[in-house]
């Protein structure tokens, strides 16, 4: 079974994710960001990270960075899989996602989504 974690700072947002994930059969970790994350990383095999754009303490990108520039000064970089950005924003986004694909974000999905679109995205990055 495949693992995927949620960051995303939004109760709502986590728990329909959790539903959706979970009904087609994924494992689903939620995280709302930072430290717990970054542990869940260190202790659990995550095939996938879902990560929502805009959350109080940094975006979605920079978290993502951050968590692979620590995890990899740790010696287990490998550890942080490939990436979906949530946002509610997506054209001022693009202009950005080459960057973003370099550091392994491999798609963006613009909310509000499409249960489809999102199931879509979540199988070509898995």
């Amino acid at each position: 079974m495949k693992s995927i974690l949620v960051i995303d700072d939004e109760e709502n947002i986590q728990t329909l994710l959790d539903d959706i994930l979970k009904s087609e059969g994924y494992r689903v970790v939620i995280s709302d960001g930072g430290a717990a994350a970054m542990d869940i990383l260190r202790k659990e095999r995550i095939d996938l990270i879902i990560l929502d754009m805009m959350m109080p303490k940094a975006n979605g990108q920079e978290l993502y960075t951050a968590m692979k520039v620590a995890l990899a000064q740790e010696g287990i970089g490998d550890r942080v899989p490939p990436a979906i950005i949530l946002t509610a924003h997506p054209g001022s986004e693009k202009t950005q996602f080459l960057l973003m694909m370099e550091s392994g974000i491999k798609k963006l999905v613009a909310k509000p989504f499409q249960i489809h679109e999102l199931l879509e995205a979540v199988k070509e990055c898995i």
